[in-house]
């Protein structure tokens, strides 16, 4: 009788709590982020020659227009250093048709070869390509983006600018998926902006950015070498993590630039979903435990329909569900479209319950293991982010 009425107490009062917690976590986003968009950005007239490395794996639906935006840059001189590890691999045809297409940008392709027999741990195979393609980096100054991420015309002017100042040791930027077919993609790119970006720009707000988003890192070739190269971190997941991490780790800064970039999905069968979701999610959780922890307070409206459900009349439970939604709603609205300017988060509203549901079933499920299915290989992830190779996985 006392288990079961403490259970019941416990079922009623805790969620209640983290929901009323919740609604002082989404004001706080909020704020960050009309903050951030109050910002001013530094002039972008610093323009130093750069090398854009795009590491690439394979092709996607838009791959060529994807990747002609950084062929159409309004930047007087950058190089674009591509790598690939498959000598058969299709991305180079698109390559080809784009260097005809831009005679005047320079092209260099860098066949990257396998690592090295014998090695202990697995590798991560992105950081493997830079390794070698910096090594054919004309420039100081990197810009180096994910493969699915296309940009406006002022992108490596915007990124680039802040390194003006030398205690900038990496600008990194925030991205807004766009959705393929179905409701798995649709739910991912509510996440980027809707979820995901509000929590970067708390983080800076509080001074605590001191990591890298994979859409954008830009950099010099001075801090790369501070931080030892990318030798020391080819058994990462997080590569763009660790990366800025490391730099921050040196003592120079790491820069939020206002510049959004877009990220193409694919289309994911549930089970995909699962997978990459829950990669992100266990990925997430090793490179910052505590502050992962912490992230139940994001979840404080779907939590809040637990007291609901159990006490239907009751004002309290009503007025705390009330409230974390209406929160929950300001923050994706300023941090998903005021800064972010995704209208997947003014069309498409009304899913957000349905995604925070399904984030809080992974970010639970998250704290089950250490496994994580990447690329149809199975690693398990130290608590440092390094990789494993998981047991019984060939």
């Amino acid at each position: 009788m006392v288990f079961s009425r403490l259970a019941g107490w416990l079922l009623f009062y805790l969620p209640l709590a983290i929901a009323a917690g919740s609604c002082l976590y989404h004001l706080a986003v909020s704020v960050a982020a009309l903050r951030f968009a109050r910002q001013r950005e530094p002039a972008a007239d610093f323009t130093p020659p750069v090398s854009v490395l795009k590491p690439l794996r394979g092709i996607e639906q838009n791959f060529y227009a994807t990747l002609r935006t950084f062929f159409q840059q309004d930047y007087p001189a950058y190089e674009i250093v591509f790598g690939l590890s498959d000598p058969k691999d299709p991305a180079q045809w698109t390559i080809a048709q784009l260097r005809r297409e831009f005679p005047q940008i320079p092209v260099k392709v860098v066949q990257v070869s396998g690592p090295a027999a014998g090695a202990v741990n697995p590798v991560n195979p992105k950081t493997h390509q830079l390794q070698q393609m910096l090594e054919q980096a004309s420039h100081e100054v990197l810009v180096i983006s994910d493969a699915d991420i296309r940009v406006e015309p002022g992108y490596l002017r915007q990124v680039v600018a802040p390194l003006r100042d030398p205690r900038i040791g990496l600008v990194t930027c925030l991205y807004r998926g766009v959705p393929a077919r179905g409701l798995n993609s649709l739910l991912e790119a509510l996440g980027m902006s809707g979820d995901f970006s509000g929590q970067v720009l708390l983080a800076q707000w509080l001074g605590e950015v001191r990591f890298g988003l994979g859409a954008t890192l830009a950099t010099r070739q001075e801090q790369i070498q501070a931080i030892g190269g990318l030798a020391p971190w080819i058994s990462y997941l997080a590569d763009d993590f660790i990366v800025g991490n490391r730099i921050a780790a040196t003592g120079y800064r790491v820069h939020l630039s206002h510049a959004v970039v877009e990220t193409l999905l694919p289309h994911r069968t549930a089970r995909e979903y699962w997978r990459q979701q829950l990669r992100w999610a266990r990925t997430v959780r090793s490179c910052s435990p505590r502050g992962y922890a912490g992230l139940v307070f994001a979840f404080g409206a779907p939590l809040a329909l637990l007291p609901v459900a159990l006490q239907p009349h009751s004002t309290p439970a009503l007025a705390v569900l009330n409230a974390a939604w209406a929160a929950r709603w300001l923050a994706a609205w300023a941090a998903g479209l005021l800064v972010c300017r995704d209208k997947l988060v003014r069309n498409y509203f009304w899913l957000l319950p349905l995604r925070d549901l399904v984030a809080l079933v992974i970010w639970l499920a998250s704290f089950f293991g250490s496994e994580v299915v990447w690329r149809n290989a199975r690693y398990r992830l130290e608590p440092d982010g390094r990789m494993r190779a998981a047991r019984g996985a060939k």
